[in-house]
């Protein structure tokens, strides 16, 4: 009974919050332009066009044209602006298509660094695929993490395929999750970095406090790979003996302890990671210059990579839709930063589309069928298997 609570409980819960998200978003970004009047309650109004230094508005159903001393004004840099909010039609109409082009190529090495991270990795476990390999299988993890519910869907399309190249299955599997592991702890890092940064890093102080807890957990569970004493102490072995598939748990714990023997191997892997990283924070500084968004560059490396691992939470919707995209408007209509609603959830959008940009390739090798091992890789894979047994 508590099995079937708790499975239907956690579908409600997410698809719950993807709606509850969605419906702040409705709500609070409009989807056409609207100004503010001048006055100690100035009311918002739909804004149809601005004519010089007058303005269209649309009150109460009727159309009729205002002077700029009847619109409310904001202080910007050293003048004051008209208090206008843009739609999200505006805001798409009015992108800088080549700096968005820009934001799509330059994404290019992100999906090449991937790949090779994932060589890396499994070279830590004695798995040896090719660069050419990882990239076939990685592409199709990447598409299926969109056509898929959830955030891993594609990570276990992938750790399935790339078992069938290998006799070393669990360890396989489990180097698939520790490569994810690695891509958010390096999240973190940039993110951690980025606040040190700033002018002023006081300002992120409740943001520094999740990371930190957040660090610490990561910490914590390294000390347990990498420390054979405390693994000790916590008596692991025991306690994994005794579970139902132990010899199978026993094998994804040597698989992780693997990494203790292995270091500058899994630091090549952190390298990368914290590169591929770069280049997206990088992308996505280009694309809120395309949309016209107002703030450095360091609020963006600090939130977009927030904004990653908020998709990355298990409890949240599907590719965290609708939840992200609320963050976005939390985060980029605040510290004194003046963008528009509207524009915080087109870079979330807009980032959504580059990713998917490059993950499309994937869909045509599961239907060429290159996702098979071919037959000289076969016969490899059967010689090894009978090495191992001997």
């Amino acid at each position: 009974m508590k099995r079937t609570l708790v499975r239907w409980l956690l579908p409600v819960l997410r698809y719950g919050l993807c709606v509850v998200a969605i419906v702040y978003l409705v709500r609070c970004v409009p989807w056409r332009d609207h100004v503010r009047l001048a006055g100690p309650d100035g009311p918002k109004v739909r804004l149809i066009e601005q004519r010089g230094d007058t303005f269209v508005i649309e009150r109460d159903g009727r159309q009729e044209t205002v002077a700029a001393a009847e619109v409310h004004h904001v202080h910007v840099g050293q003048q004051d602006v008209p208090d206008v909010e843009l739609g999200i039609a505006t805001v798409v109409r009015q992108t800088d298509a080549l700096r968005a082009l820009w934001a799509v190529l330059i994404f290019a090495p992100v999906v090449a660094l991937q790949c090779g991270r994932l060589v890396v990795m499994l070279a830590v476990q004695g798995v040896r695929i090719s660069f050419w390999t990882s990239t076939k299988l990685s592409f199709v993890g990447n598409f299926f993490n969109f056509a898929l519910p959830g955030t891993t869907g594609g990570d276990l399309i992938k750790a399935y395929y790339l078992t069938r190249y290998t006799h070393l299955k669990t360890e396989t599997v489990t180097t698939v999750f520790l490569d994810r592991a690695i891509g958010l702890f390096g999240l973190v890092l940039l993110a951690g970095t980025a606040i040190l940064l700033t002018r002023d890093p006081q300002q992120f102080r409740q943001l520094i406090r999740v990371l930190a807890i957040i660090c610490g957990v990561l910490v914590l569970g390294a000390l347990v790979v990498f420390s054979r004493r405390m693994r000790d102490a916590l008596r692991l072995r025991d306690l994994a003996a005794r579970l139902p598939m132990s010899e199978q748990i026993l094998r994804v714990g040597r698989a992780t302890v693997a990494m203790r023997h292995h270091k500058l191997l899994v630091l090549l892997a952190l390298a990368m990671t914290v590169v591929l990283q770069v280049i997206v924070m990088i992308a996505a500084v280009i694309m809120k210059d395309a949309l016209g968004m107002d703030g450095d560059a360091s609020y963006y490396f600090i939130y977009v990579s927030i904004g990653f691992l908020i998709a990355a939470v298990p409890i949240a919707p599907p590719q965290a839709f609708g939840v992200m995209e609320a963050f976005y408007v939390q985060f980029f209509t605040q510290m004194g930063l003046r963008n528009d609603p509207s524009q915080a959830v087109a870079l979330a959008l807009a980032m959504r589309i580059i990713q998917l940009i490059w993950a499309l390739p994937g869909i045509l090798v599961p239907l060429l069928g290159a996702h098979l091992p071919r037959k000289e890789e076969l016969q490899t894979l059967s010689a090894d298997a009978g090495t191992g047994s001997a």
